[in-house]
């Protein structure tokens, strides 16, 4: 059981806070990823699990182990780090098998095991070579076996792939999810990528200025964000914002800026706006979301609004358009078919099903998952009181899953109508439902 528990951890260097009452759950066999900027905390919160600095307060837990005083060489740990740290006058052989040398194995089982890692990593044909004659690529996955063959509880990878080119990015991605699935053990990937983030974690825990932001799915995080700092960063290319204020009643809904912008909310949005009328918040729509009116998706509601197109970047399958409305810059991402020409004003559709709200002062989500969605996951709860930024939302293991709830118990005697139509023939639903309507209604029909 390799779970890895965090309990209100702070790291202080002097008056500074790297990280500050860290409370996080990692389950085993989690793929959980720490992402945020630099400076953020996170680097610090995987350098404190690997023993590499000390704990200024709290307890960090491998299973029910508290390691805090433990020595980094016994806590059942791997780490890859972002330079490789490989021996350049040692073979790949060498380098992979250099932690069981340590460990005293005999010679032929770390033989043994140096060659299962490099057939599972595909650098089976590199273990003669030094580390100076491999691409950055093979570099990584040498410092991957290196890891693999010490069986360790624990994989910490920190910002393995930053010195990698985009393609090869892309590749050791995928080798690494591989990687978790094959293995079957608790990985704790940092980095500042969020779409290395959104493609291979099951979990993510956003973080900023040493605080959890929000913790959850992939999905979840991109879908309901709980603050501006966790839309603007999920999400590439970045959430859009704009200041506007609630105008209208419980009917008409409407977000208004000094510009001339006027866009109506859907009608299932509209009650958590409702105590916001006439008062400034911040609206934020993805730039996915925003439409060439000749391309709209089906079945999507939206509202037309204008803006000057500054420039368009043409992607092959998508164009980004970087537009101006007043002083607001933003950006759309629409179909590569679109007319959109530099220099010229056109007309757009934004789509209001998916749009975000977020309070001006705290900068807290409006819509809560409850408010927007009546089914949300049984395991979505408040963040706890500490480690977590204060109103975040976070969810528990297996909460990519959306089931509902057990139905109450039936009161005797109640019949379940829903259930009745559901198992009810269809010429039987007709018929009962023809016999249903009043006869005077049905003369009239």
């Amino acid at each position: 059981m390799a779970r890895v528990f965090y309990e209100n951890v702070y790291k202080r260097w002097k008056e500074t806070v790297a990280v500050k009452d860290f409370t996080l759950e990692i389950a085993d066999k989690e793929f959980l990823v720490l992402v945020g900027p630099s400076g953020s905390g996170k680097s610090t919160a995987l350098r404190l699990l690997a023993g590499l600095d000390s704990i200024s307060d709290g307890k960090i837990y491998i299973g029910d182990r508290v390691i805090n005083d433990v020595a980094p060489k016994d806590r059942d740990i791997a780490m890859v780090f972002q330079t490789y740290a490989l021996y350049p006058h040692m073979s790949v052989h060498d380098n992979v098998g250099f932690g069981l040398r340590l460990r005293k194995m005999p010679k032929d089982q770390i033989h043994e095991k140096v060659v299962q890692a490099a057939q599972v990593l595909g650098i089976e044909p590199l273990l003669d070579r030094k580390p100076g004659q491999l691409s950055g690529g093979q570099r990584q996955r040498v410092a991957l076996a290196r890891a693999i063959v010490r069986e360790p509880k624990v994989f910490l990878l920190d910002e393995p792939l930053s010195n990698l080119d985009a393609k090869l990015r892309v590749q050791t991605r995928a080798e690494i999810s591989k990687l978790h699935q094959r293995l079957g053990t608790t990985f704790i990937y940092v980095t500042h990528d969020q779409v290395e983030a959104m493609t291979m974690a099951t979990q993510i825990a956003v973080m900023n200025f040493g605080v959890i932001q929000q913790v959850g799915t992939p999905q979840f995080l991109y879908d309901h964000p709980t603050n501006i700092f966790v839309a603007g960063f999920i999400g590439s290319p970045a959430m859009n914002f704009f200041e506007v204020t609630v105008t209208g009643d419980s009917d008409q809904v409407c977000l208004v800026d000094d510009n001339g912008l006027s866009l109506p909310v859907p009608a299932k949005k509209r009650r958590a706006l409702e105590k916001y009328r006439d008062k400034k918040i911040v609206f934020g729509i993805r730039p996915e979301d925003i439409h060439d009116p000749n391309f709209v998706p089906p079945e999507t509601e939206v509202a037309p609004f204008d803006a000057v197109v500054e420039v368009t970047e043409l992607m092959g399958n998508e164009v980004f358009l970087h537009l101006l409305r007043g002083e607001t810059k933003f950006l759309a991402r629409v179909d590569p078919r679109t007319v959109a020409k530099q220099g010229t004003k056109m007309e757009l559709m934004v789509g209001m099903d998916n749009m975000h709200a977020f309070d001006f002062e705290s900068e807290q989500t409006i819509f809560t998952p409850e408010e927007e969605e009546p089914e949300i996951p049984k395991d979505l709860k408040r963040s706890p009181a500490t480690g977590v930024a204060e109103g975040a939302w976070v969810t528990s293991r297996g909460s990519a899953s959306t089931e509902r709830a057990e139905p109450a118990p039936e009161e005797e005697g109640k019949v379940d109508l829903d259930r009745l139509v559901e198992e009810e023939p269809v010429e039987e639903q007709v018929a009962r439902r023809q016999s249903e309507v009043p006869q005077g209604q049905a003369d009239e029909d």
